[in-house]
């Protein structure tokens, strides 16, 4: 029926919970120690805490404020705060978001498969090779469509209850029962004799890598990407707040529990690999392979050979399980609230959404190629969304939502700072963070750099992103006519 009441968290501690268990994910747990150690420990850590001044918390309150405005999904909230040309943009952000769903998915199976693999004792064995554990399962179909479809299944049955019968109540669940288990492994991992050396690592600077462009970006993109600033996944949160929510504080509430939540991961897993691993080589060789090498491979050997593994193991795959669900709940309800918007009822919304999504992850079940180029192109893709925020800003006026839609909610005034930073911080960020990323694609294939079928190429990005700019901007008159308006959506 259209017309009814709309949702609203029971508290502002819920939406908080909710708003920080979108932005707990699997980057947390799996990338954040890996940058941290590949990129001068310390030294990574200051940069990251900047531009979580500089990019996220800009990013974050100008979608909190846009959703709170708008009451409306990505499409509907472009559409209502800067006009109806701008309703593709929106569409362009859900594309990118939905994309990322898809293989998302897939990756939320392969922490239940490790899950169900520790909880019934698998990483007890001292010879088990947990690198032909790992090509075994992602190489087996079944195996992986199957978790998959448990994941996206899952996951759709919390958000078929909605708001406070289902998106709360798993968030005030699983992301305290996250915290528990990463602070259960950190005082494991610290216990280990040598550990004390990782935790010197990690939190001392070597100055040498703040010279270093790399550290930099590195560091910008694991707070672009941890956050979750420019999804869209805040401000479809942000649509179920109170009138006066104080947009401020929940930001920075937010951004600084996911940070904690990423030192947390860190000391559970930087100082474990310095305590245990039999060589420096090995050392470097477990933090340079990568997010999933890291985690299905190295960190699943250590635990084979530590003094309580099995009880490690069991700790560490749950808690990569609750980090990615949470974050899938919130991809999920995005999607489910841009066909709410479109006059369809949430629990019909959310049967077409799994339909969609199991579908649509197969390929990437199938082959990790395919999912590592879709994971290429559309972290990539968050950028541009980012930008659009930006120029939504821009248009509406940076002044004006800074003084009527932040700092007259909030108890901490912050239109200055906020204005600076999206007006010239944003913009200049993502101007360096893309072309230093179009130029990694440009060493890694020299001759080959603009092929669409290179898997990291920049070919690849240009023609998948173009292809999403093209499409909505041709059906942008369509989105128009077919959205309802915010008071007739269903809520």
């Amino acid at each position: 029926m259209l017309g009814e009441q709309r949702e609203e968290w029971s508290s502002r501690v819920s939406y908080i919970l909710a708003a920080m268990s979108m932005a707990v994910g699997t980057g947390n747990i799996w990338r954040f120690p890996r940058m941290v150690a590949e990129n001068g420990g310390g030294s990574f850590l200051i940069g990251w805490a900047i531009f979580l001044f500089l990019w996220s918390f800009p990013l974050v309150m100008l979608e909190m404020a846009m959703g709170r405005k708008t009451r409306m999904g990505t499409l509907g909230s472009f559409r209502e705060f800067i006009g109806q040309k701008y309703t593709w943009m929106g569409a362009v952000i859900a594309w990118v978001t939905i994309s990322i769903t898809f293989y998302y998915s897939v990756l939320v199976g392969w922490t239940y498969k490790y899950a169900v693999l520790a909880l019934s004792g698998t990483f007890n064995n001292k010879g088990l090779d947990t690198n032909l554990l790992y090509k075994t399962f992602t190489a087996d179909a079944t195996q992986t469509i199957t978790f998959h479809f448990l994941a996206i299944v899952s996951t759709g049955i919390i958000v078929y209850f909605g708001v406070k019968k289902g998106i709360e109540r798993a968030s005030s669940i699983l992301l305290p029962a996250l915290i528990i288990l990463l602070i259960v492994a950190v005082v494991k991992s610290l216990s280990l004799e040598g550990a004390m050396g990782g935790v010197a690592y990690m939190f001392t600077p070597d100055w040498s890598y703040l010279t270093k462009a790399n550290t930099w970006l590195e560091a910008l993109s694991q707070s672009a990407w941890s956050v979750g600033a420019g999804w869209g996944l805040y401000a479809t949160y942000a649509i179920y707040t109170r009138e006066k929510e104080d947009i401020a504080q929940n930001t920075f509430t937010a951004g600084f529990g996911n940070n904690s939540v990423e030192l947390l991961a860190g000391l559970a897993i930087i100082p474990a690999v310095f305590a245990l691993a039999p060589s420096p080589e090995y050392m470097h060789e477990a933090m340079s392979s990568g997010n999933y090498g890291l985690t299905f491979v190295y960190m699943a050997q250590l635990f084979t050979q530590m003094t309580g593994g099995l009880f490690m193991s069991i700790i560490f795959f749950v808690a990569l399980a609750f980090a990615a669900v949470t974050t899938l709940i919130a991809m999920v309800e995005l999607v489910t609230r841009i066909l709410m918007d479109f006059g369809i009822e949430r629990r019909k919304a959310i049967v077409w959404v799994v339909a969609v999504c199991f579908v649509m992850g197969i390929p990437s079940a199938i082959s990790i190629d395919f999912l590592g180029n879709q994971d290429w192109v559309w972290g990539i893709g968050l950028l541009v969304g980012c930008m659009f925020y930006a120029i939504a800003a821009a248009k509406y006026g940076i002044e004006k939502i800074a003084k009527e839609e932040i700092d007259a909610v909030s108890d901490i005034k912050v239109a200055k700072y906020w204005m600076f930073t999206i007006k010239y911080c944003v913009p200049v960020i993502f101007v360096a963070f893309l072309s230093w990323w179009a130029y990694q694609s440009i060493i890694w294939y020299p001759d080959t750099w603009w092929n669409p079928k290179e898997i990291f190429g920049l070919g690849t990005i240009v023609v998948q992103v173009a292809f999403a700019v093209l499409v909505t901007r041709a059906l942008n008159n369509w989105f128009n006519k077919k959205i309802k308006s915010p008071s007739d959506v269903l809520k």
